[in-house]
């Protein structure tokens, strides 16, 4: 599940309101910052969530002191805590702050920045989240629960090492093909460049879908003949070398539930099968501890106020200063 959103995250166009103004005078209005809406706090103790407060109170530090918004209210958030049901053996809690750039709106008159209207819905948000992969939907500091549907999670590409940090790839969000689509950017900052996940095996994968097959036909012995098939094919390429079988399993999203075959990285409509890696974390730190962060850039195009503000945030988000916090 995502904690990360809130009620107003909706689609927002500047084009909505009837109101002309030229888009590129909203950015030669200052900016303000603002508390927003909260989060809920949950399964989390006294101790760790002062610790993780303190954690994101450094990171919004971070981010205000280098970054002033243009055109707009940033408004900021956090949450903190987990739901228990989402993993097992957890090592680590999630937790998560949240910046949401809320245009001023057209027609505005009144020189005081804080009387200013701005847009009450955005898409353009910045997320970064202590202990979850919030591409993954979601990997967590904690083993999959043992009566998850899957029993992995699934990674579209593989993440490509750059400048310190593991680019996750970007997706589009939404209005895709249009001028005005909105895309969603994804980073990875951990220790020593390493993952706290691992690429589930071919051998693992048909295993797994063995199981979920023979208890498909268990509960439905009517479709006998066609969820046969799939156990056979599985129990036949168990039968390859180890070689064969020790290679990552890269799947297709339409067969979660039979199994044809495996097909080559990247082919349209695939994913990886992956697990959490429990032997990426330090066991020893409490659960407070930040020991991988992810970021996530989501911004809608086409609009000045929204390129050039994220342009600077994006030079505020400060890697090193991320990475430096892990284990801390």
């Amino acid at each position: 599940m995502r904690y990360i959103t809130l009620p107003f995250l909706l689609f927002f166009s500047l084009a909505a309101f009837s109101q002309e103004c030229s888009k590129e005078l909203l950015l030669q209005k200052p900016g303000t910052w603002k508390t927003g809406q909260q989060g809920f706090i949950q399964n989390v103790t006294a101790t760790d969530l002062a610790k993780e407060r303190s954690v994101m109170a450094a990171i919004h530090k971070m981010v205000s002191a280098n970054f002033s918004p243009k055109g707009c209210q940033v408004s900021y958030s956090t949450v903190y805590g987990k739901q228990l049901s989402a993993g097992q053996s957890w090592i680590a809690d999630p937790f998560h702050y949240n910046l949401y750039i809320l245009p001023y709106l057209c027609g505005i008159k009144n020189a005081d920045p804080s009387k200013y209207t701005v847009a009450v819905a955005t898409a353009t948000t910045v997320d970064i989240t202590a202990n979850v992969v919030l591409k993954l939907n979601d990997l967590y500091a904690a083993t999959i629960p043992d009566d998850d549907f899957r029993g992995y999670l699934k990674l579209k590409q593989r993440p490509q090492k750059t400048g310190g940090a593991w680019y996750m790839g970007e997706e589009v969000v939404s209005d895709y093909g249009t001028s005005n689509e909105t895309k969603a950017y994804h980073w990875l900052i951990t220790y020593n460049d390493t993952l706290p996940f691992y690429y589930v095996t071919r051998k693992e994968y048909l295993l797994i879908q063995k199981k979920r097959l023979e208890k498909l036909l268990t509960d439905n012995p009517g479709e006998k003949e066609y969820t046969g098939k799939f156990i056979k094919n599985v129990n036949e390429y168990l039968k390859k070398s180890e070689a064969e079988l020790s290679k990552p399993a890269v799947c297709m999203w339409n067969e979660e539930e039979r199994f044809e075959k495996f097909v080559e990285e990247g082919s349209r409509g695939s994913f990886i099968a992956v697990k959490p890696n429990l032997n990426y974390y330090n066991k020893k730190l409490p659960r407070s501890s930040p020991q991988f962060f992810t970021v996530v850039y989501t911004i809608t195009l086409g609009e000045p106020v929204f390129e050039e503000n994220m342009a600077a945030i994006k030079k505020a988000v400060d890697f090193v200063t991320l990475k430096n916090m892990l284990g801390k």
